[in-house]
């Protein structure tokens, strides 16, 4: 459980869970946000540049905008812009994401392509801001469209003094209409005549649907707008759960998860979509006691419950869904609440600093090693007053603990009050060393448990609040490592502080660039668990941006924080790497029923899965391979030949052939000369191939002149067996059914993997599913076996939460058992997730679903 690792891997671990993008200057331009194929159709965002009017020019007429591509989203095809002249010919800037094509951004001239077509290199694509700016020229009857420092033109015949209408996304109008939307940003949007400019649209609002430019005041209308600004300064709420027990909380810096751990179960959720999941425990309810904390260990990749009082550690293994080990329950209470934590790859171990009960206060600071022994630490330096709620963020060297409340003696009773000092442990040395020591100014305030560090910019993140109010808020500071100085941002969360029924926590996801806040407040007898989930767009903004007034400070500090982040050299390295990306469906909302076993209509359904040998799995969230020993080889696999790898398979299984040199080399290297991307292209499947020895008989070739995947028929392949499941259509049948809900059960096909090309294989998967769990509940009795028809809806659901069918079948099949109050609960839950998505009520009753 505990072998070292390499320790460069943990520094780039440990670098993904602390770098941050902090803020930019107040007046930053952050743009309007498009709502595309995500939301229904008359949901999606449209720009109109002159509100009930047109835009009369003179011979030469130029649009340029800056042009940006929101991450995390499900679809990109649509018309970015859409320029009308004098009503009758359409000009059109289209994003075509078709795998077929060569280039993505395409000029349309009234009914057909221009030969103005040309691409954007992904990572600057949703990482940057692209000028794009087109000119319609009536004396040369050029169009020219220039993108970053390219130039294209071709001719158009259009007429001098021309009245234009502009039309960005969505729009109604006239015989121009479309609803297709590409997910993107755009914001400094102007229009010159010749080389003056007569409109500029700055597009960095924060609310409303009329904006005016600031040239002539012309009013432009936004249609269902998302205005960018707001998300850096609202904490959006992505989940409000309730669940089993003295639940607590870890975050995967990697997947960008947070997890929620309760008796029964486990709840997962991905910050940049709000996708969950909800896995039940196989090895029985895992006994929480109270004090419990939870840790997502990247050093070893292991999601951690951890109770100090018993000196033990339970692992979940997510292949399995069990726990290691449980714990003595009810506990004899606990003397460790609200304590810190973080592993180190200094040595490999874990460390857990203060804490709190039986009225005393802790400034014990304990090791977990590798060999699973605990220690107590003997430290050095500066003393350490005893404490808890206080804030930690971790380095590859130490850790930074800020603030809490305790008191010298460590005893309740004696003049106990808040602290206020920043000091550093490092783990190497075993000493404590006092920085400084904050102002709190009018009110006392404690922290929630993590600190986001930074400490290339020389600042962190963290979440405070009162102690001593129930009602209480928790507000987001950036504070200096080095200077006793406190800033305010983003709007407060709501926060019910009881103690030691209440915990919060600040977390970082550094590839979607969002914070992640939870709050847990648990019952009386620690039967249920309120979670809270929120998220938060960085860099934040103070509050009250909208208006460019500073925010309130706390401590000695006046001047607000400016600058931007150092990123990481790494950290730039993944945002190219992962330009490429897509939203996973995002789900909402949950009943007790479904966290004590019963699976909602969104959730997916996890079973059992036995780790095997010679296997390749695409199920499951992300690519997994076994090697003839069963040991998991999948992390041999670099990003690059992981992703050609991917295309490889698929494009064997699925389409039969294999795929051409010229589709990879267009797909990973086409910046190279011939030449270039040959050897790359040699090397990296040899390095492929090289993996592929360890399951056998297994290759990637070009015996056909396409390369192709090769295997002897004893390497197990999930897809390969779903694929033999769904396109028989003749042979369908309970136990077909049942191998395909065993494959679909383990996961998401790929959902933690995000590629441009893999979006058609994904769409294709649902569409699979769905329509091969329908064609056999059509012959099929819901008498003849209601619960398995119950588990079928359950897994349609998973792929879409508002499937008409598939709710009516689990409706009547819980009322043919006898469970009327879970039907009527099933029929309430389909009608509030259909009210969410469509924004209108579903146009049936209950009864007129059971007849």
């Amino acid at each position: 459980m505990w072998a070292l690792k390499p320790w460069a891997f943990y520094v780039i671990c440990c670098i993904l869970g602390s770098v941050v993008v902090f803020p930019l200057a107040v007046n930053a331009q952050y743009g309007l946000g498009f709502a595309s194929h995500e939301a229904v159709l008359d949901q999606r965002t449209g720009l109109d540049l002159s509100k009930d009017r047109q835009i009369c020019l003179d011979d030469e007429a130029e649009l340029s905008f800056e042009l940006s591509f929101m991450p995390n989203r499900s679809d990109y095809f649509g018309y970015v812009v859409r320029i009308i002249a004098d009503d009758k010919t359409n000009i059109d800037l289209l994003y075509d994401r078709s795998l077929n094509v060569e280039k993505h951004f395409k000029i349309v001239l009234g009914g057909k392509f221009s030969d103005i077509a040309f691409n954007i290199d992904s990572a600057k694509l949703f990482n940057e801001w692209i000028p794009i700016a087109i000119k319609l020229d009536a004396h040369t009857h050029l169009i020219t469209v220039k993108c970053g420092d390219r130039i294209y033109t071709e001719k158009l015949a259009i007429d001098a003094r021309s009245c234009l209408k502009v039309l960005f996304g969505y729009n109604d109008y006239k015989e121009f209409k479309t609803t297709d939307v590409p997910a993107m940003k755009i914001r400094n949007v102007q229009i010159r005549d010749g080389k003056r400019l007569l409109h500029h649209w700055p597009l960095d609002d924060d609310k409303g649907t009329e904006i005016n430019d600031v040239i002539k005041g012309m009013t432009a209308l936004a249609i269902n707008p998302q205005w960018i600004k707001r998300l850096h300064y609202e904490w959006g709420l992505l989940q409000d759960v309730k669940i089993n027990g003295q639940a607590s909380t870890a975050f995967d810096p990697r997947t960008e998860s947070v997890f929620i751990v309760g008796r029964d179960s486990l709840l997962k959720i991905h910050i940049p979509t709000g996708q969950r999941s909800v896995f039940k425990y196989q090895s029985g309810p895992l006994l929480l006691v109270n004090g419990n904390q939870s840790f997502f260990d990247t050093l070893n990749n292991q999601l951690l419950n951890i109770c100090i009082d018993q000196k033990t550690i339970s692992v979940f293994d997510f292949a399995s869904q069990k726990w290691s080990e449980n714990f003595i329950y009810p506990g004899a209470g606990t003397s460790y609440l609200h304590f810190n934590k973080f592993s180190s790859p200094v040595d490999s171990s874990l460390y857990f600093v203060g804490g709190y009960g039986h009225f005393l206060f802790k400034n014990e600071i304990q090791r977990y090693a590798p060999d699973g022994t605990w220690q107590p630490v003997a430290v050095g330096g500066e003393p350490f007053t005893p404490r808890y709620l206080a804030a930690l963020g971790a380095t590859p060297n130490g850790a930074y603990i800020l603030g809490g409340y305790g008191s010298v003696s460590g005893q309740q009773m004696l003049n106990p009050k808040n602290i206020y000092d920043l000091v550093f442990f490092d783990v190497r040395n075993k000493t404590l060393s006092k920085i400084y020591e904050l102002n709190p100014d009018e009110e006392d305030f404690v922290w929630a448990n993590s600190l986001v560090v930074n400490e290339g910019a020389g600042q962190y993140y963290g979440l405070v609040f009162p102690k001593h109010k129930y009602n209480a808020n928790l507000q987001l500071v950036v504070g200096s490592l080095t200077q006793p100085d406190l800033k305010e941002l983003a709007a407060p969360i709501p926060y019910a502080f009881h103690d030691i029924q209440s915990f919060s926590d600040l977390y970082y996801c550094p590839n979607s660039r969002r914070f992640a806040a939870v709050t847990l407040y648990y019952d009386e007898r620690d039967i249920i668990t309120i979670a809270k989930v929120y998220s938060l767009f960085s860099p934040p903004l103070p509050y009250d941006a909208a208006n460019n007034v500073l925010p309130k400070g706390r401590g000695v500090g006046s001047l607000f924080y400016i600058t931007l982040g150092i990123l990481g050299l790494l950290t730039a390295y993944i945002f190219i790497r992962k330009g490429r990306v897509k939203a996973k469906q995002v789900s909402r909302s949950g009943t007790m029923a479904e966290l004590k076993g019963e699976v909602a209509p969104h959730h997916p359904i996890v079973v059992e899965e036995e780790q095997d040998k010679n296997s390749i799995f695409l199920f499951g969230g992300d690519l997994q391979l076994f090697d003839s020993e069963g040991v998991d080889m999948t992390r041999s696999f670099t990003p690059l030949i992981k992703e050609i790898f991917l295309v490889v398979l698929l494009h064997t299984l699925r389409r039969g052939r294999g795929i051409s040199s010229e589709k990879l080399t267009e797909q990973f290297w086409f910046d190279k000369s011939a030449e270039s991307a040959r050897n790359n292209r040699s090397v990296n499947i040899a390095k492929i191939n090289t993996i592929l020895e360890r399951l056998g008989n297994t290759k990637i070739s070009k015996e056909t002149g396409y390369w192709r995947f090769q295997a002897d028929s004893d390497v197990y392949i999930d897809y390969k067996n779903y694929l033999s499941i769904v396109t028989n259509k003749d042979w369908l049948d309970k136990e077909r059914i049942k191998e395909l809900s065993a494959i679909v059960q383990r996961g998401g096909f790929l959902s933690e993997t995000d590629y441009e090309w893999l979006d058609s294989f994904k769409a294709e998967v649902s569409i699979q599913v769905i329509n091969t769990y329908m064609r056999f509940a059509e012959n099929a009795q819901i008498s003849d076996d209601p619960e398995f028809m119950v588990e079928l809806a359950n897994n349609i659901f998973y792929f879409d939460p508002v499937h008409e069918e598939a709710m009516s079948i689990k409706c009547r099949a819980l009322a043919y058992m006898g469970n009327h109050s879970l039907a009527t609960q099933t029929f309430e839950n389909f009608c509030n997730e259909y009210r969410h998505i469509y924004g209108e009520e579903f146009g049936k009753d209950y009864k007129t679903i059971l007849s």
